[in-house]
């Protein structure tokens, strides 16, 4: 049923993107030096289907939209679901572990190292090193991070590795993710600390005009790609007051804070090794009812060549293609076991 509700929200862009084509080709077909008048009138008579079908589908929506306010004034709702209230309620200031996923960015993740290493609840910042073949794990060992080697290769792991890092420690409150290419931002970390008492993760948003430097990723493609896929995301877990159960509009974003309690939940089930590892995180939190918040950060150029979706539009769109179909196919198991049983080997490192 939620992947449906995907599926049926891109044949309807995709009917709208066809029933547009077929009036230029319509007309080009109709100025060629041959006989296309059957051909044409075909073409226009599923125009017009189209078109009625799509409009018929607009009144069918308001139709619904009418009946769900109604609803909404007559038939007195039960609340949204507060934030996990098992014992888990984080302090007024928060203790903080930071993971930094890092490949081949040696001088950008020791600046990101220093960066969080001097916020304010920051108890330890661990760095990711996903088979960097530069100085790395070096620079940010002298910037004062606990450099981990995670030899799975990919982004997803490196993140998966770090979350499981940062919840085997046991003074911590809260786990932070963050990328170390320069792109975020240290002095964001109190934006979702302030958030973090009300939801049991907070994630980062990059669409907002005056927060993205000029110059970065964010550019017309990876912002309209990252609203674009993050509506699919909404419709997986939707909500009629709300539109979803996350107001989510940009699915890529690696900066998020989550709560240990709400972290050992999802754990056992973040499995995607891939660049598609953050809409994955959103779904298998959402899975487990876990409440969102998405609020708008600084993003800043990153520094030295990006390895992930920013390399060229193709990769771009792999990746953004990569996003959609897990988004239209998750469907996991829902394991009720704890984070340590259940993780791999290499990654269940247990409170020290």
């Amino acid at each position: 049923m939620r992947g449906g509700r995907a599926i049926v929200a891109l044949t309807v862009v995709l009917l709208a993107v066809l029933g547009a084509a077929l009036h230029p080709l319509a007309f080009i077909l109709s100025v060629l030096p041959v006989d296309t008048r059957q051909l044409v009138a075909a073409l226009t008579e599923a125009r017009v289907f189209i078109f009625n079908l799509l409009a018929w589908g607009i009144v069918a929506l308001v139709v619904v939209m009418v009946l769900f306010t109604f609803r909404g004034r007559l038939v007195r709702k039960v609340s949204a679901r507060p934030p996990t209230d098992d014992g888990s309620m984080v302090p007024a200031q928060p203790r903080v572990v930071v993971a930094v996923t890092a490949y081949n960015d040696a001088q950008a993740t020791a600046d990101t190292v220093r960066d969080f290493i001097r916020q304010p609840g920051v108890i330890e910042v661990l760095v990711i090193d996903n088979n960097s073949t530069d100085r790395t794990a070096e620079l940010a060992a002298k910037a004062g991070a606990r450099v981990i080697h995670e030899p799975r290769q990919g982004y997803g792991y490196a993140c998966i590795r770090g979350l499981a890092e940062g919840w085997s420690v046991p003074s911590a409150d809260v786990v932070a993710l963050v990328e170390g290419d320069g792109t975020f931002a240290g002095d964001d970390l109190k934006k979702f600390l302030a958030y973090i008492g009300q939801a049991d993760m907070v994630v980062g948003n990059r669409v907002v005009r005056g927060l993205v430097e000029p110059g970065s990723q964010m550019d017309h493609f990876f912002t309209w790609g990252n609203m674009a896929v993050a509506f699919l995301l909404r419709l997986r877990f939707w909500d009629s007051q709300f539109l979803g159960v996350a107001t989510i509009s940009d699915v890529g974003c690696t900066f998020r804070v989550i709560r240990r309690q709400a972290l050992e939940k999802i754990l056992p089930d973040l499995t995607v090794g891939g660049y598609h590892f953050s809409p994955h995180m959103m779904l298998v939190a959402l899975l487990h009812q876990l409440t969102l918040l998405e609020i708008p950060i600084t993003f800043r150029r990153r520094v030295g060549r990006s390895k992930g979706a920013s390399q060229s539009i193709w990769k771009g769109l792999a990746v953004g293609m990569a996003m959609i179909w897990h988004i239209l196919t998750f469907s996991p198991k829902r394991p009720r076991v704890t984070a340590r049983a259940s993780l791999p080997e290499e990654v269940a490192v247990g409170p020290r």
